[in-house]
């Protein structure tokens, strides 16, 4: 169905003058289309000479707040009869965003006008509430009142009031300054087609006739055959008239006074004293083909401008159809467990079908049209008259199936109607081996906070990285719960470092070297914590996943904290005491890791001796400790070696390179006391201690 919308024409209407017995009302207000929401603010009018506007106040009221009294008071300004008075936000592009969108530069700025068009505006003299724009205590959202992302002005001739009347104000509507502005940024009030009306407002009413209709947004839509559409309500009104109000339906709808009967082509609004107020009903005809179907509305009464409003309606074939509505995640259990994995649920509806709805589930998956039961390979669902009303269907991952990955398309078909598929993943999780740890998080100092991520250590030959991965907690926001949200990719030995970070060049600035993986997943601070994932469960964490980290030992903020020797992994359990910490702003102090205040000890985490002790396994060795300043590195390949020496604290103190399967490396004379030695091969780094005596 093709949604409708029309007559936007505004509410003008005027019923009468009044005399002031004041000087001062607001008389429009303003949630604009410029970034940031600009211009946000409002007008005010001065009816009368004010010689000291500082007796005036300003009050907001956000999101159904009560008030709390005057927070804004004006200046001891004198203000002349007349003078329209404009109030916006504070913010940097405040005062130039009022100039360029409405054309006038606000007089005040002040933090009271951070508001949207749902929030209430108050005004005060002598601390007394004096006029208002919204009800306290109520949100504007979906109120008669509402003008967010839009505009509000205050019918002349009305005013000021302490008890809000909806009715003595015109509204644009919520989203009525939506795509007003351009992409450059520089809409304007005079371009955007609902014109915020600033500096029209009179203190006396106005006796031209005039006449205006307030209606909704729906379609005039309805299936060949089944007509006419449903009513659209809309509300006409006159004020000053001479005559009565004549309505012209365009072709094919029809208008009444009355709902559900009385439908013609035109219709009179008899005016009384110059007055006229009636609602209206609006329809599709009945009997039309399929097709699409415009026209143009008019409404009139002599010495009234005009009001036109275009209608569009559709009427759809009434061929056989079905639709379904579905948002699944992976289905997942683990083997040793067993299956089958937790429901999840779609629905199906139709019309006009002449069989069943039958929908099939792709190999090792199951459906049911029933809770806990009667899962097969397919279900049917059958019409009446017709029609399926909107029908749950449950869906999972069988059980007994074999550890692995398993895909495949949902088939929705019916005779007559286009089959449709939805694709759905499931994995049959194998039994976890805790090969990796996580030995360490920073939240690094460069321009952004970057780079920010983890260190790995891989504590087993690892064949298949697929299988694991990582996530992020953001501020306390509780487990991810299964939401695996970076998979890992190659293989890894025993002994290697895997770093994944939020960016490579600035992990490069940092450390000198790139990291193993880059992924949008650790855009994190150092308040998140860090789940790391095998077979779909969780092996190690670093935080308190339901807790920011703000004022506890393990925040590292600007800063890191480093996994203590010989712990880990530990699954969903975080235990602070077994990590060493940098503090926040541990890395502040430097442009790099080596020349910060506490460096990150990357490379360092202490393993069991069996894991690694001496040896690089299957990539080089060397003996430790070294006392004449020269070790031999032995390979299995020809390819270039980056080979680099780091004091503790993470500066680098050596470096060089060799081709060959083997390389005696000479070191310079250097301090002594235990180094970290690491070897680059393509991808694959190996890292060691080094104790120089």
């Amino acid at each position: 169905m093709k949604k409708n919308y029309l007559f936007t024409l505004l509410l003008t209407i005027i019923i009468s003058s009044i005399t002031f017995g004041q000087d001062l009302l607001i008389t429009g207000a303003i949630d604009g289309p410029l970034p940031g929401g600009f211009p946000k603010g409002i007008e005010l009018y001065a009816v009368n000479e004010i010689t000291d506007l500082s007796i005036y106040g300003l009050e907001s009221t956000t999101n159904g707040a009560a008030s709390a009294g005057q927070e804004y008071t004006f200046p001891a300004d004198n203000i002349a009869a007349g003078t329209y008075i404009y109030i916006g936000n504070t913010g940097a592009d405040s005062a130039s965003s009022f100039a360029q969108y409405l054309g006038v530069t606000p007089q005040y700025l002040d933090g009271v006008m951070s508001i949207n068009g749902d929030d209430t505006v108050i005004l005060y003299k002598n601390g007394i509430k004096e006029d208002l724009l919204g009800r306290i205590g109520e949100d504007g959202s979906d109120k008669d009142w509402d003008h967010l992302d839009g505009w509000a002005y205050r019918i002349s001739g009305k005013g000021p009031n302490s008890t809000f009347v909806a009715s003595e104000w015109t509204f644009s509507g919520a989203n009525a300054l939506d795509g007003c502005d351009k992409s450059d940024d520089s809409g304007t009030n005079a371009e955007c087609g609902s014109v915020f009306p600033v500096g029209t407002y009179t203190a006396v009413a106005s006796t031209t006739p005039e006449i205006a209709a307030i209606g909704d947004d729906e379609s005039f839509d309805y299936f060949e055959g089944f007509g006419p559409s449903a009513e659209q309500e809309f509300t006409i009104e006159g004020i000053n008239l001479t005559d009565d109000i004549t309505l012209t339906a365009p072709t094919n709808f029809e208008v009444s006074l009355i709902s559900g009967s009385g439908f013609a082509s035109s219709l009179i609004i008899p005016q009384n004293d110059g007055s006229a107020s009636a609602s209206v009903y609006v329809r599709l005809a009945a009997g039309l083909s399929a097709n699409t179907y415009t026209g143009v509305i008019t409404v009139s009464s002599a010495g009234a401008t005009d009001l036109t409003g275009n209608f569009e309606g559709v009427v759809s074939p009434a061929n056989a159809q079905f639709s379904f509505t579905a948002f699944l995640n992976d289905f997942n259990y683990v083997v040793s467990v067993g299956g089958p994995s937790p429901e999840q649920t779609f629905s199906v509806q139709g019309l006009f079908l002449t069989d069943e709805i039958i929908i099939t589930a792709p190999a090792d998956f199951e459906v049911s049209l029933t809770s806990d039961a009667g899962f097969a390979n397919s279900v049917n669902v059958s019409p009446n008259s017709g029609t399926v009303v909107e029908t749950t269907v449950y869906v999972r991952l069988k059980a007994g199936l074999a550890s692995g990955s398993y895909t495949g398309d949902i088939a929705i078909s019916s005779t007559g109607v286009t089959v449709e598929t939805i694709s759905i993943n499931g994995n049959a999780f194998g039994d976890v081996t805790n090969s990796m740890v996580i030995s360490g998080v920073f939240d690094g100092t460069l321009t952004g906070g970057s780079p920010k991520g983890v260190e790995i250590f891989v504590l087993k030959d690892i064949a298949d990285l697929s299988l694991f991965g990582i996530s992020s907690v953001g501020n306390g926001g509780g487990s991810t719960a299964g939401n695996v949200e970076f998979t890992f990719t190659g293989s890894a030995a025993a002994g290697d470092y895997l770093y994944v970070a939020s960016s490579t060049s600035d992990f490069n600035t940092f450390f000198d070297f790139n990291p193993t993986y880059e992924t949008g997943t650790m855009n994190m601070n150092g308040n998140d914590a860090v789940e790391l994932y095998e077979n779909g469960q969780i092996i190690d964490v670093y935080g308190d996943v339901n807790n920011d980290f703000s004022g506890e030992t393990y925040d590292y903020v600007d800063g890191w904290a480093y996994r203590k020797g010989n712990t880990g992994p530990e699954g969903t359990t975080f235990t602070p005491e077994n990590w060493n910490y940098s503090g926040v702003d541990g890395l502040e102090g430097g442009t790099d890791n080596g020349s910060a205040t506490k460096p990150f000890p990357i490379g360092t985490f202490d393993t069991p001796a069996s894991v690694k002790n001496n040896t690089i396994e299957g990539f080089a060795t060397y003996p430790n400790p070294v006392t004449n300043n020269t070790f031999t590195i032995t390979t299995n390949s020809t390819d270039k070696k980056e080979v680099k020496m780091f004091n503790v604290l993470g500066k680098q103190v050596f470096a060089t390179s060799f081709s060959d399967t083997k390389s005696t490396i000479d070191i310079p004379a250097i301090s002594a006391g235990l180094y970290i030695l690491k070897v680059t091969e393509g991808t694959r780094t190996a890292t060691s201690k080094l104790v120089i005596k």
